[in-house]
């Protein structure tokens, strides 16, 4: 059974708000599991307006220690503690930020219902879990950065009935344990998925650059994502100021993708300075057709690739 993959843009301003656009954070949501990267002041509040749940398996990936992108997460964490949440969560970010979530805990009497797994961020794999893992790599930005990449793990091959009914499977709950990657015995006999199914086919890629300058290396880092969600604080003409703050323009957070092979590009984390997004999106698109601006609200579905 295919399980749908949401992204939904929570906050797409930069470092100060607007009217439109709420600090940085968006969600990944696959079967009641919850993955908020980044975490702008107010999230708790989108949260609640997109009726996302505040019970629900949750793990919470912090890119950088700048207060637009954290700001929002006590606030959050509080507001699930108020809802009697009991689920432990995962918050893989800088080590600091375990220390500042400590600090600020204790001075404000924060009471947690739930327990805190803080899973200190490097580049490789940083949290796995029996349906993805999360990967993370340096970004180029003022302070210590991260980009993440989450990554579904491989789906079973396409199932064949034939080849189970000819192997004696008699059709039913055998059948979905095969679909589901596991051996089967059937008299005595052990039978595989690979004896009744295709290869193994890729999962679903989604890749969160934070803030950061464009690199090569995140070029790589990226590579064949079906979803990127990139910095495009600055247009074309603003460069300078990208290059001085370590942020992209739209441009250069098309090349990327174009470079990376990646699906679909969306774009996030506009200055403030704009009161449209058009112009962002237009330059984009005549580099990497498959653009899209975003703007808080905002819900795509992740497909699956071919094959």
């Amino acid at each position: 059974m295919a399980s749908k993959l949401l992204v939904t843009f929570l906050g797409t301003s930069s470092a100060a708000p607007t009217k439109d656009r709420g600090l940085p954070a968006i969600v990944l949501r696959r079967e009641g599991h919850v993955i908020l990267m980044d975490c702008g002041e107010g999230v708790q509040r989108q949260v609640l307006a997109q009726s996302i749940g505040l019970g629900k398996d949750m793990t919470i990936l912090v890119t950088h220690l700048h207060g637009d992108h954290v700001s929002g997460l006590l606030g959050l964490l509080q507001t699930m503690s108020l809802a009697q949440r009991r689920k432990a969560v995962d918050i893989v970010g800088p080590r600091k930020l375990f220390r500042w979530l400590e600090v600020t805990s204790d001075l404000l009497h924060i009471g947690l219902t739930f327990q805190i797994r803080f899973i200190p961020v490097k580049p490789g794999v940083v949290l796995r879990t029996p349906e993805f893992r999360v990967r993370a790599a340096r970004a180029s930005h003022s302070v210590e950065a991260y980009s993440f990449v989450v990554e579904e793990n491989p789906r079973p091959g396409v199932f064949h009935p034939e080849k189970a009914k000819a192997l004696g499977v008699p059709e039913g709950r055998l059948w979905s344990s095969l679909q589901r990657g596991r051996s089967v015995v059937v008299r005595g006999s052990k039978v595989s998925p690979p004896e009744v199914t295709g290869p193994r086919r890729p999962g679903r890629k989604v890749g969160y650059s934070g803030d950061t300058r464009p690199s090569a290396a995140l070029a790589r880092f990226f590579s064949g994502c079906d979803l990127l969600i990139f910095d495009s604080t600055f247009r074309q003409e603003d460069l300078d100021k990208a290059v001085e703050r370590k942020h992209s323009t739209s441009v250069e957070a098309a090349t990327l993708a174009k470079k990376a092979k990646v699906a679909r590009l969306a774009l996030t984390h506009f200055s403030a300075r704009y009161t449209t997004t058009r112009q962002l999106e237009s330059e984009a698109r005549k580099i990497f057709p498959k653009t899209v601006a975003a703007h808080d609200g905002l819900t795509l579905e992740v497909p699956y690739p071919p094959g």
